[in-house]
């Protein structure tokens, strides 16, 4: 299934199932750095998938990201061993197999839920007077 996304500047217009999410990316990014406790890759590797909307396999999002693919998988199994994405087998075409990675969609909601709160909070604070 395909996650229909818009993106405009750095906001993400994310679309799954029935709910709707405007995401700053870059907000994304610090909140999973922040909140999560986690390193640039891991970053950059979770809210790729979140914006993929999909499973992908580490190849694909290294290309994708024009990383190197060790540095992709690490942050995957480092992601893996926090919960913070599933995986299942991927047989490949040539033999062998790969991992199939996605965001678990609670995950994502909860995520998404949180960047819409931190949002009503910049506006909150951007209406404050200067002088309390």
């Amino acid at each position: 299934m395909t996650t229909p996304l818009v993106q405009r500047d750095s906001i993400l217009y994310l679309h799954l199932n029935q709910d709707a999410y405007h995401v700053n990316i870059t907000r994304l990014k610090c909140l999973l750095k922040c909140v999560l406790s986690l390193n640039e890759e891991e970053a950059q590797v979770l809210s790729f998938l979140i914006v993929q909307g999909r499973g992908l396999i580490a190849k694909d999002i290294a290309s994708s990201l024009n990383r190197n693919p060790e540095v992709v998988r690490r942050a995957l199994r480092s992601l893996y061993s926090r919960k913070l994405v599933s995986r299942k087998p991927y047989p490949l075409r040539r033999g062998g197999r790969a991992y199939m990675y996605e965001v678990p969609r609670p995950l994502i909601r909860m995520l998404m839920s949180i960047c819409m709160k931190m949002d009503e909070l910049m506006k909150t604070v951007s209406r404050l007077p200067h002088e309390l």
